[in-house]
């Protein structure tokens, strides 16, 4: 019903938009006004609310498809008992940010912790799957009908606009709750941006069991971290956020009001050398630096 109410008013603002195209053009200067687009425009006073309006419909109508499409994945990966799953991607927000004195609280952004649906835990205690909960995602590139193509979703900045944020495949994650919407999925912006994920994109979600590390080479990107007193000390109490680290993939902690930003170097694991993961909750890992990114 939903979508048959965005459609027929899809169509109304097509047709008041054509009738004011016509009302507003004079026919004798039409070949005139087809070169010159800002007169064109001029000439439309209503032109600029409807293609909001327009844009604003378009979105709601695939946000709708979008959801449906996922939500059928997902109940026929759950019929077929099958650990995957397609969640629609947004960045987390304060109203994520844990209670005051309670763990990860005002370092939401500074953390591999995600905000996944209610369903996803139902399917962890049926399946009696042990905690850590770790997952890995990648982005799934959905085909869009071609009127769709055009429609852009907010972008996620950094901040400070900061930009050196490696690019991956794919990255681990651990829970921060299970409040995320159903069908829904949370992220921290550096993760968002790892994954070149704007709002709406969808992930793919696994559950998976990780190797503990053993020593993890880092290189951080600012000199400044190595002028801090103690910064192995601050990074080891920072790092507790973190419930894994992936390999070529950059983190960032939050210290006195300045934010630093790591690139992931090498992984050692207790049976492995050099992987793409591993876990670092409750262990005992030695952690080395290499020299800055950017002097």
């Amino acid at each position: 019903m939903f979508k048959l109410v965005l459609k027929l008013l899809l169509a109304f603002l097509l047709t008041i938009s054509v009738f004011l195209d016509t009302k507003y053009v004079d026919k004798n200067k039409l070949s005139y006004t087809l070169t010159n687009s800002s007169n064109f425009y001029k000439s439309k006073p209503y032109s600029n609310i409807l293609t909001k309006i327009k844009n604003y419909t378009f979105k709601a109508i695939y946000k709708t498809k979008l959801l449906t499409y996922v939500n059928d994945i997902n109940n026929l990966n759950l019929g077929k008992e099958k650990n995957e799953f397609y969640l629609i991607a947004l960045p987390l927000s304060d109203k994520f940010n844990p209670f005051s004195g309670t763990f990860c609280h005002d370092n939401i952004q500074y953390s591999d912790k995600a905000s996944l649906p209610i369903f996803i835990y139902d399917i962890l205690l049926n399946k009696h799957i042990e905690v850590p909960w770790n997952f890995v995602i990648e982005k799934v590139d959905i085909k869009k009908n071609e009127i769709y193509n055009k429609i852009t979703m907010p972008e996620i900045n950094m901040p400070n606009n900061y930009k050196n944020i490696n690019k991956v495949d794919r990255i681990f994650i651990n829970v921060l709750d299970f409040k995320a919407k159903k069908n829904f999925l949370f992220l921290p912006n550096y993760i968002m941006k790892s994954l070149q994920l704007n709002c709406f994109d969808v992930v793919k979600l696994k559950f998976v069991k990780l190797e503990t590390a053993t020593s993890i080479i880092l290189q951080p990107h600012d000199k400044k971290f190595f002028q801090l007193n103690e910064p192995k000390k601050i990074l080891e109490e920072k790092l507790r956020y973190y419930s894994s680290l992936t390999k070529n993939s950059t983190i960032c902690i939050f210290h006195n009001n300045f934010n630093y930003y790591f690139d992931v170097v090498k992984i050692d694991s207790e049976k492995k050398k050099d992987v793409e993961v591993a876990s670092i909750q409750d262990s005992d890992v030695i952690f080395d630096f290499v020299k800055e990114k950017y002097p």
